[in-house]
């Protein structure tokens, strides 16, 4: 009964496997443990859900994913590889970016008191602003925690800057510490 409920509250009238098909980086979430029940296919972000329920979670090497029991990506847990067994409501989920190296940038700025150097450079346009490493003081923004916590972040970011979001932003990871890296600020609606 479960499972039935599970596949009608996913809107997918097909039964997953182990063996289903993933696209690099979706989730295949389960109605049971060992990777069985009715299973939904996630390739992108979903918030707003009904609740769903969660014994097992199907992940490709090197994806991660935040499975939320909040609307919004509130109550988040961070999965980075396949789980047989786990009991979790979600009503959303999103994947999550890996941090940019290091050696993605041969000029990520000198070490400044404090901290890394920020370029202070951006790219404004009309409704909307990029920038590649953000500064506050001439030095990086530094991030700890989930990747919520690192779109609050940017969203402070953002809003210190006059935005009122940050509907994309990335973490670059420089001498064992984690950095803001290209934010974008925008007024509109995700």
């Amino acid at each position: 009964m479960l499972s039935r409920m599970f596949v009608i509250l996913m809107g997918v009238g097909v039964a997953a496997s182990p063996a289903l098909a993933q696209s690099t980086g979706d989730v295949t979430l389960f109605s049971k443990g060992n990777f069985r029940g009715g299973g939904m296919v996630l390739s992108g972000p979903r918030e707003k859900m009904d609740p769903v329920h969660v014994e097992s979670l199907q992940l490709p090497p090197g994806s991660a994913w935040e499975l939320c029991s909040g609307r919004t990506f509130t109550g988040c847990k961070q999965f980075s590889q396949s789980r047989k067994s786990m009991v979790m409501t979600i009503r959303s989920a999103r994947p999550v970016e890996g941090a940019i190296p290091e050696s993605a940038s041969a000029s990520v700025g000198a070490a400044g008191e404090g901290g890394l150097r920020g370029s202070g450079a951006s790219l404004r346009g009309l409704a909307s602003e990029f920038f590649v490493m953000p500064d506050e003081g001439g030095n990086r923004v530094e991030v700890s925690g989930t990747a919520g916590a690192l779109s609050q972040r940017a969203t402070d970011f953002c809003r210190a800057h006059g935005w009122r979001q940050s509907p994309y932003q990335r973490v670059q990871s420089v001498g064992g510490r984690s950095y803001l890296a290209d934010v974008l600020c925008t007024n509109a609606d995700r």
